[in-house]
């Protein structure tokens, strides 16, 4: 009995000291100056990506802030004017080779530090039976290949730097949740390519880091687009699948998934943020960045459990109070 608790004990005082270590190996900053260093950022039009752009540019990097809108980037430069505003379109091969010339034409004598890839969609419909092909392809198409084109382009730049790719996920880049088809597949591919990227540039001295957020509330997660995007594929489809569905089900699903979504989101985006600018600046930075304690507490747990167990965790947290039409036909002629 002493040698088992002396055993617990020794095992939490070495976790203990393990986090301390880490903490402050994490502290240790990447050596050399922000100010002889650029970083290109995708998707800084709103929300992380933008809130990131202003922290590079005032921690006195040269910031390479890609906008799908002109309208974005004119705002981001109101805020912060030695911002590059750099139109760019990640699921268009044309736009990133015109980004890509925009940031040689203009990098001078500094060198290419890190690329962020920030830009994607949140392409959420409804269930597999609702979601076209076009739907994946869309989000595979920026929320994937866009994270590809984007890093093929600036790769060379940044393995001459010595620097950082670092590129946004989510939890269901390894947790999928039901009715998220697209945006979970493009998710997966994300993940995938960079840990293929994050071995193959270990000898090259390039860090490639994952941020893998939980649920934040930025302007990806709008109600009323979210909403619009249900209704936009029920009237697309058949009338056979509709009648298997249903109008009530239809509804129901648009309205609870809108209130778990926001129920459980987070504004303090800040999270993600530092571990963005955290991943860009230290000397060590983690393959890995967990963001919100959704994530932390959450869903990086249920990832780790057996998968039979992780889909009844899922079920009885979505508390399904409808069911499709042509399944509550059969329970009535089962009763």
């Amino acid at each position: 009995m002493v040698c088992l608790t002396c055993a617990v004990v020794c095992f939490f005082a070495a976790t203990i000291i393990f986090i301390v270590i880490r903490f402050l190996i994490e502290l240790l900053p990447a050596p050399g100056s922000n100010k002889d260093r650029a970083v290109f950022i995708t998707g800084c039009d709103t929300g992380f990506g933008r809130e990131l752009a202003k922290k590079c540019a005032k921690n006195g990097f040269t910031v390479f802030a890609g906008c799908l809108t002109e309208q974005g980037g004119k705002s981001l430069k109101s805020e912060a004017p030695s911002i590059h505003d750099v139109r760019l379109d990640v699921a268009s091969d044309d736009s990133v080779a015109k980004a890509l010339d925009y940031v040689k034409k203009n990098l001078g004598r500094l060198k290419l530090w890190g690329v962020v890839n920030n830009a994607g969609i949140f392409s959420c419909y409804g269930p597999d039976d609702w979601v076209h092909i076009d739907d994946y392809k869309r989000a595979f198409d920026v929320n994937t290949l866009g994270v590809i084109r984007v890093t093929h382009a600036f790769k060379k730049l940044v393995k001459e730097a010595k620097g950082r790719i670092v590129t946004v996920t989510s939890v269901n880049g390894r947790l999928v949740s039901p009715a998220s088809g697209p945006y979970v597949v493009s998710k997966f591919g994300a993940e995938a390519y960079m840990d293929t990227l994050r071995q193959e540039l270990y000898h090259f001295d390039v860090k490639v880091s994952i941020l893998e957020p939980g649920i934040f509330r930025t302007p990806l997660l709008d109600e009323k687009a979210m909403i619009d995007r249900v209704e936009g594929v029920w009237s697309r489809l058949g009338a056979e699948t509709k009648k298997e569905y249903g109008e009530n089900f239809k509804n129901y699903f648009a309205t609870t998934w809108n209130k778990t979504y926001v129920s459980m989101s987070t504004d303090k985006i800040h999270y993600v943020v530092d571990n963005y600018y955290h991943a860009l600046t230290a000397r060590f930075p983690r393959h890995r960045y967990y963001c919100g304690w959704d994530a932390i507490l959450t869903f990086i747990p249920i990832s780790l459990l057996p998968t039979w167990l992780s889909d009844f965790v899922f079920r009885c947290l979505a508390k399904q109070e409808v069911v499709p039409a042509s399944l509550q036909q059969k329970l009535k002629k089962n009763l």
